[in-house]
């Protein structure tokens, strides 16, 4: 099986970078513009965008994501 390298450049890249604030998601563009959010607990961020019930982080998106 041959194995290929990734192409770089063509999706979307994140890093993390902690902050005097907290840890900040870096998006960078395939144009090259860089987009930062907060990151938030994970948990109450479902909840502040209107999670319905409380459960695992990945019960609570579920039920958001697929909105």
């Amino acid at each position: 099986m041959a194995i290929k390298k990734k192409k770089k450049g063509y999706g979307l890249e994140i890093k993390t970078f902690r902050g005097r604030d907290g840890a900040y998601l870096v998006f960078r563009t395939r144009g090259g513009a860089f987009n930062v959010f907060l990151e938030v607990e994970a948990k109450e961020a479902a909840r502040q965008c209107g999670a319905s019930r409380e459960g695992t982080p990945r019960q609570m998106w579920g039920g958001l994501w697929d909105k």
